[in-house]
């Protein structure tokens, strides 16, 4: 399949979780017997995780798109990458032997 359509899916899932959270309300508010207390922290922890987990599956989604982080395929990219880890590296090592 195609990431762009993948990308695309992967964001109108992510709207899923106002939905969910829309379902809950009016599950709580109109059913004959209200949510217990715990029944409503438990959907609200449940609708969080599954927020989190489509969240990641976007980003995920969104890096292979770009081909960002492990996805990167470009050698010019991949040696830009090195250098600035190497610059990065060398600055925390000039940083720490540089007390006053």
């Amino acid at each position: 399949m195609n990431s762009k359509i993948d990308l695309e899916s992967a964001i109108m899932v992510a709207w899923q979780t106002s939905e969910d959270l829309d379902l809950l309300y009016k599950h709580h508010g109109d059913h004959p017997v209200p949510m217990t207390e715990d029944e409503v922290g438990n959907a609200l922890w449940g609708i969080k995780i599954l927020h989190d987990m489509r969240m990641e599956k976007l980003m995920d989604t969104y890096c292979r798109k770009m081909e960002l982080n492990e996805y990167c395929t470009d050698p010019e990219k991949l040696a830009r990458r090195e250098a600035s880890i190497s610059l990065a590296n060398l600055g925390g090592t000039l940083k720490k032997g540089n007390k006053k």
